[in-house]
């Protein structure tokens, strides 16, 4: 697609254009703010004056009027003079609206840093969790699983994404001829949580590490699917996985791995899929020149970022290859209005 052309206007044009997008990382920063500070939640009280709020966050009041008056800007806050209270958008940023987003304001400390590192990362070709915060990805995990409140602040930021996630798969696919599904690496299990909550015959396993079950476990217990749903510790590589699901859900996994990885985490799928077994994975499939939705380009640069060389966001023949190779047939790509589109195999 030809780039947009600019009116000669003696640079004006493309100085806002330019002065959009180098301060766009400002507007993310209002918004950590504004959480972390805890502004929503204490608007969820009703309407108050950035004084009275000032007082209640214990800030001085000019600053407290700054960011209000940012955050109103950005649609999360109304306002009729210098009194505030929270938008419909705003409530999902409490703990209770209808659906808990503030987790999100978890890219504001884990990966805003490293983004600082891009230039770096694209040199380096490899992950900037080392030259960031001073040790490996493997030791920050195994730091926040000793963490419960950093932990459950990343389970918070999981579920953010695969709750809405799941409830658009679980209207999406025809799980009626199924039974059993099992999420590979679902962590506290927010997408199938959802497929069960919507197909009352479905059974579920969440497989994941021991600390991140446990999380599952609480998160089954509070939707009521106790007995039906539960939890299973197995290792993404060694495996075997849990048997007796006829469905597999891969969400924002493939994307962490090279293609050899990638190969042995869907040959332990096929291992433990009966024949006509379906396999769902949901990522930013991008399009056949690598480009694709902003979320999905930017992903893309965010595995270079995070995560082994080769690591990415992949194409549908990207994806179909590493299937086939792994014995399964691709049905379809459905492009859903999220994140993460849904790539429907099945194995033979």
């Amino acid at each position: 697609m030809a780039a947009t052309a600019l009116h000669p206007t003696d640079g004006v044009e493309a100085l806002n254009r330019f002065n959009d997008i180098v301060t766009r990382y400002c507007e993310s920063q209002m918004f950590f703010a504004g959480c972390n500070l805890g502004v929503f939640q204490q608007l969820t009280g009703g309407p108050a004056t950035a004084d009275e709020l000032a007082g209640r966050l214990n800030i001085h009041p000019d600053p407290c009027h700054r960011l209000l008056t940012g955050l109103s800007q950005m649609g999360l806050l109304a306002r009729d003079g210098n009194t505030f209270w929270n938008t419909s958008l705003a409530a999902y940023l409490t703990p209770g609206g209808p659906l808990n987003l503030e987790p999100l304001s978890m890219w504001g400390n884990l990966f805003y840093p490293m983004w600082g590192r891009l230039d770096h990362a694209v040199r380096e070709y490899g992950p900037q969790w080392q030259q960031t915060f001073g040790f490996s990805q493997q030791d920050a995990f195994a730091n926040m699983y000793q963490d419960q409140a950093t932990l459950r602040k990343f389970g918070g930021l999981m579920s953010a994404y695969s709750i809405p996630q799941g409830r658009l798969i679980a209207e999406t696919f025809d799980f009626a001829p199924h039974h059993c599904v099992l999420d590979v690496a679902g962590g506290p299990g927010g997408l199938i949580i959802e497929i069960g909550k919507r197909h009352p015959h479905m059974r579920g396993i969440v497989m994941d590490l021991p600390p991140i079950c446990a999380l599952a476990d609480e998160a089954i217990e509070a939707a009521g699917l106790t007995g039906r749903f539960d939890s299973q510790v197995a290792d993404l590589f060694s495996g075997p996985y849990p048997s007796g699901a006829d469905v597999i859900s891969l969400s924002w996994v493939l994307h962490d791995w090279n293609d050899e990885h990638c190969l042995q985490i869907l040959r332990n799928c096929h291992a433990a899929l009966p024949s006509g077994g379906a396999m769902l994975i949901t990522e930013s499939i991008l399009d056949e020149n690598r480009s694709g939705t902003p979320f999905g380009v930017l992903m893309s640069l965010h595995m270079l970022v995070l995560c082994e060389p080769g690591a990415r966001e992949r194409t549908e023949a990207e994806y179909a290859a590493l299937l086939e190779r792994s014995g399964f047939c691709v049905e379809k790509l459905v492009r859903l209005a999220a994140p993460r589109d849904l790539l429907i195999a099945r194995k033979p």
